[in-house]
């Protein structure tokens, strides 16, 4: 079989086909957008204001916010241009799995925003399937260093 052929074979499989008929958020800086119903880890110093950014254009979408204490000022996201009244912030010390799972399960929240934490593979896979049945993207903010918590597929 040669290479065109197998290319052929390979674009006629499923998960081919299936790639290309997801839905993406048109994202700042990225032309190609963030896929919807995905989990997202966001590194880096700029992570929060470009999460600030994709929110702004979407003015019509719900986020929902979850912290294990308060780190984000609410004060700058409506400076930003956000209404607040679009986002649910809970904060939880303890287990953060219930509340992500409680919305991503809602389908209510398009934006689904916490930190990185989670070391358990099952966690993520979780968490990805809930995402993809609600069509929910969630964010996880982790730190300024990757983390090899869970693998990339």
């Amino acid at each position: 079989m040669g290479r065109a052929e197998t290319i052929r074979h390979l674009r006629l499989l499923p998960g081919l086909n299936e790639a290309q008929t997801k839905e993406f958020w048109q994202a700042p800086a990225f032309a190609s957008g963030v896929a919807k119903g995905i989990v997202v880890e966001l590194l880096g110093n700029a992570r929060t204001e470009w999460l600030l950014k994709l929110f702004h254009a979407y003015p019509q979408h719900y986020i929902y916010w979850c912290e294990r204490e308060p780190s984000i000022n609410p004060v700058a996201i409506s400076q930003r241009g956000i209404d607040l009244s679009r986002i649910k912030f809970v904060n939880s010390t303890s287990n953060l799995q219930q509340p992500i799972r409680l919305a991503l399960e809602s389908g209510h929240y398009p934006f689904v925003v916490a930190p990185t934490g989670f070391d358990e593979v099952r966690i993520f896979q979780r968490f990805q399937l809930l995402a993809e049945k609600s069509k929910s993207t969630l964010f996880l903010l982790g730190e300024n260093k990757f983390t090899d918590a869970w693998p990339i597929a």
